[in-house]
């Protein structure tokens, strides 16, 4: 007999039948045929966990920002997750930069023997750089989703932090309410503890390939260097070039922070 497969609301992927997801770990939905079967007193926790799930929507690839970098070996909606969370740090940066300059054009305006045309045309240029940051932050801040591996490690804490407060009421309930209950835990730790060796084996892989990326962008910095040395490009087009792959270098590099950092957790598990 196949075996049945439902979507996991929580983290979108198809996972056999049951009442946990095997990769998130999240309370799956009962198949329709089972719903009339089922008892009607499900306790008010297991509701408030549905709820909680049920607004929980995977990345739709259509809305994902698009990024000039492209991580060696990793599926493209798993880069997107590092590098908007990576990105938004230098945004807010740059916004607050922005912001300081935009003050100091102001404060400049005031003065006497202020250039009124340069200055006017400098700030309505920080305007427009101020707008087109924010919308990039926006774009950004739409990603919530996270790592299947930061999904597991999260709902393996859940599951392990459930099975010690079971413990710790043991004695105030039936014991085969106790036994089914735990056996019912142990089981979804289990499977959530192999599909956690799987996600660190695919992390491990991401890893590699985005050290591998930032070989390839210091090799173009390299490059630049030299071609600006030898007189192949302008002052202007060289600084401006530099600036940009910097950039993509501290944003590539706070993904990998942030991915090491759970794989560091999840080999210690």
């Amino acid at each position: 007999m196949p075996e049945v497969l439902v979507v996991c609301p929580s983290c979108g992927k198809e996972v056999p039948e049951g009442k946990f997801c095997n990769i998130c770990g999240e309370l799956l939905p009962p198949l329709q045929d089972d719903i009339g079967s089922r008892s009607e007193d499900v306790t008010s926790t297991q509701n408030h966990d549905m709820i909680s799930t049920e607004d929980k929507a995977p990345l739709e690839p259509l809305s994902l920002p698009h990024f000039d970098v492209v991580i060696e070996d990793m599926p493209y909606e798993a880069a997107v997750i590092l590098l908007s969370s990576s990105e938004l740090v230098e945004i807010d940066k740059e916004l607050d930069r922005i912001i300081e300059q935009t003050k100091a054009t102001r404060q400049a305006l005031q003065l006497q023997q202020a250039d009124r045309t340069v200055l006017t045309a400098r700030a309505e240029t920080l305007r427009q750089q101020f707008e087109k940051t924010r919308e990039r932050r926006r774009e950004l801040i739409s990603v919530k989703d996270r790592l299947v591996l930061e999904k597991i490690l999260e709902a393996l804490d859940k599951q392990e932090a459930r099975l010690s407060k079971l413990d710790e009421i043991a004695g105030t309930l039936d014991k085969e309410v106790y036994q089914e209950q735990r056996v019912e835990i142990l089981h979804a730790i289990k499977d959530l503890r192999m599909n956690l060796k799987e996600a660190t084996k695919s992390g491990t892989k991401w890893s590699k390939g985005i050290k591998t990326t930032l070989k390839k962008l210091g090799k173009e910095l390299n490059r630049l260097d030299a071609k600006f040395k030898i007189g192949d490009v302008s002052r202007e087009k060289y600084e401006e070039s530099t600036s940009r792959l910097e950039r993509s270098v501290r944003i590539v590099e706070g993904g990998l922070k942030r991915l090491d950092e759970s794989l560091s957790i999840a080999r210690k598990r």
